[in-house]
């Protein structure tokens, strides 16, 4: 069972210059359905039937006409009344619970009966691919979510532009692109200190934690073997990682692409995935999905930013997906867009979808909240590819033309946490969170420490500080600490049982003892070791040499020669020494990056002066 979101729009999207299609509605004679036409001449035909047989006869066909005509014409939240009773039967007659622990691709076989994945050779590289009834289907990569320093990338290209053409002798082609973002600060961290300071610090325009994946699905067509399916892939494949060459794209292997998925729908591995009417439940969260069912004019510059406005919506996450195609010789590509939002109970999910809506009604644009079919919007959220059909209890004959979002800018958004500001008054961002583990060093001090460990809280990351010298602390812990959540502080050598982290809510060890040597064991990802040390001597070259993040305030002379001949740095080394006191430098291999930490008045009353 694969689902793409399409069907038509239920109001007319907006006019604009170059957005003059028209969503195309085959089968219909002054905007009616042939089939309402024909239900209406039965309720007719019955009317007379019982007016021939006498009042009873007459009491009989009225009441069948009345009935067939409720169901015909009555229109209730943007859908006629037949519609929702093909979805009331279509939920009534599916499996609404399926336990996810049995492994990677429980999730999967319960939204796609079926589905399998498979590792082949995709452009000439190890990946995996989708199989199911429908097609074939890659996922690529976007961008470098394990990448440390998170730059600016270029706009992603819509994917109706990713389509080949409808020319090429290649079987039917869907592209979907789907973008996810948490923000920051996180709902996790409430209204806590650690939110209201990182909201003074980058005024809620950086999200926490993005993504951006894009799947290739080629379409079973008559004439075309599971062969020749494969090689088109391949091929189609080779030809999108060419032209996306400003944003890294590489094919996802079977292991990632499972972690992916599970991730993007917030699969712990524990418990169920459980759908009712109005929602449902993976992970522990509480999701809800939607259809966007008028545009919005691409020729407003804000219209032309929902999607990256959306993702900054106050959920836990927020999931936006655009499938286009297939491509057609005559007449509109098809492009459908659904979002999915995600937070920890009803009440914020509540909050979040009013957002949603208050946003998109400000660009006189709307979405349809796809009850009894959340299942299938979750399916249509995550990187599978769409598939052909329309949602089940939405008109099939509907097609929204791709013309009408020309210009949305899409980004491999910028995210992760904010250290500071550069020269130009721009943040400087890390990933210290990321899919793989990340061991960080900090050259500097205990205040330093925590604010970093203050900006991560914000991000919804557990921390568990290691250290030797709990008194210089314990006045941060007890301001710091989240309601419900509270700073764990352990003395070096103490075994701490620690769950791993997640995307939303990754895990920060603060190891604050002293020198100590390298940790070489294989880590899970979404969590980060940040080791801190008041010195920089011989017995950290080790540690300096092994770590993925270093941060380091103003350095010594002797320091930043030992540090400089360690990493390869050179002269920029020397700089470190010359750089102000609430500076540092962050070095990712031989990468360097300067940031004025910027502290916050609530960070300069918690932690005082940044400072080494």
């Amino acid at each position: 069972m694969t689902v793409q979101l399409s069907g038509p729009a239920t109001s007319p999207p907006l006019a604009s210059p170059k957005a003059t299609a028209r969503p195309v509605r085959r089968g219909r004679l002054l905007g009616m359905r042939a089939g309402q036409l024909v239900a209406t001449q039965i309720a007719v035909v019955a009317v007379a039937i019982g007016a021939v047989n006498g009042p009873i006869g007459l009491v009989a066909g009225g009441v069948l006409a009345l009935a067939v005509l409720a169901l015909t014409w009555l229109r209730l939240r943007r859908r006629w009344a037949f519609e929702w009773l093909g979805v009331g039967l279509r939920f009534g007659g599916r499996r609404h619970s399926a336990s996810v622990e049995s492994g990677p691709t429980a999730l999967l076989q319960f939204l796609s009966p079926g589905a399998r994945v498979e590792q082949t050779d995709l452009a000439g590289d190890p990946a995996a691919v989708l199989v199911d009834g429908h097609g074939l289907t890659a996922v690529l990569e976007l961008g470098d979510p394990a990448g440390l320093l998170a730059e600016d990338a270029p706009a992603l290209p819509a994917p109706a532009t990713l389509l080949p053409s409808a020319e090429a002798e290649l079987p039917p082609v869907l592209i979907q692109l789907l973008l996810t973002g948490a923000p920051a600060p996180s709902l996790r961290a409430g209204a806590g200190t650690p939110a209201n300071s990182y909201r003074q610090l980058t005024e809620g325009r950086l999200l926490g934690h993005s993504r951006a994946l894009l799947a290739v699905r080629v379409l079973r067509a008559e004439g075309w073997s599971e062969e020749e399916l494969r090689r088109s892939l391949s091929g189609l494949v080779r030809k999108l990682v060419r032209r996306l060459s400003a944003v890294p794209a590489r094919p996802l292997g079977e292991a990632a692409a499972l972690r992916v998925i599970a991730e993007l729908a917030h699969d712990d591995g524990t418990g169920s995935a459980h759908e009712t009417w109005p929602g449902l439940r993976v992970g522990g969260l509480a999701q809800t999905t939607f259809r966007l069912r008028r545009w919005p004019d691409p020729q407003v510059e804000t219209s032309r930013r929902l999607v990256s406005r959306m993702l900054a919506l106050p959920a836990a996450a927020t999931t936006v997906s655009l499938t286009a195609g297939p491509q057609v010789a005559h007449g509109p590509t098809a492009l459908d867009v659904a979002v999915r939002l995600s937070a920890p109970d009803p009440g914020s999910l509540g909050v979040a979808s009013q957002a949603l809506r208050k946003l998109l009604s400000g660009e006189y644009a709307g979405v349809q909240r796809l009850d009894g079919e959340h299942l299938q919007g979750l399916l249509a959220t995550l990187p599978l590819g769409g598939a052909p059909s329309g949602v089940p209890g939405m008109a099939p004959d509907g097609v929204q033309p791709a013309e009408l979002l020309e210009g949305l800018h899409l980004p491999v958004g910028t995210s992760g946490l904010m250290l500071g500001r550069n020269r130009h008054g721009n943040p400087v961002v890390i990933r210290l969170f990321r899919p793989e583990q990340t061991r960080a060093l900090l050259v500097g001090g205990v205040r330093c420490a925590q604010l970093v460990a203050l900006r991560a809280m914000a991000l919804g990351a557990r921390v568990v500080v290691q250290t030797a010298r709990p008194r210089a602390w314990e006045p941060f812990v007890r301001g710091a600490a989240v309601p419900g959540e509270s700073i764990a502080v352990v003395p070096p050598g103490r075994a701490v049982e620690i769950a791993p982290g997640s995307a939303l809510h990754p895990l920060l060890v603060v190891v604050d003892i002293g020198p100590v040597g390298a940790d070489n064991r294989p880590g899970d990802g979404w969590q980060a070791t940040l080791v801190v040390r008041d010195e920089f001597s011989a017995v950290d070259v080790d540690v300096a040499s092994r770590a993925d993040l270093l941060i380091l305030q103003p350095l010594r002379p002797e320091e930043a020669t030992l540090l400089g001949g360690a990493l390869g740095l050179g002269e920029v080394a020397q700089w470190m020494t010359r750089i102000r006191p609430d500076m540092v430098g962050v070095v990712n291999r031989r990468a360097v990056r300067w940031a004025a930490l910027a502290h916050t008045p609530i960070e300069a009353q918690l932690v005082g002066p940044p400072g080494r």
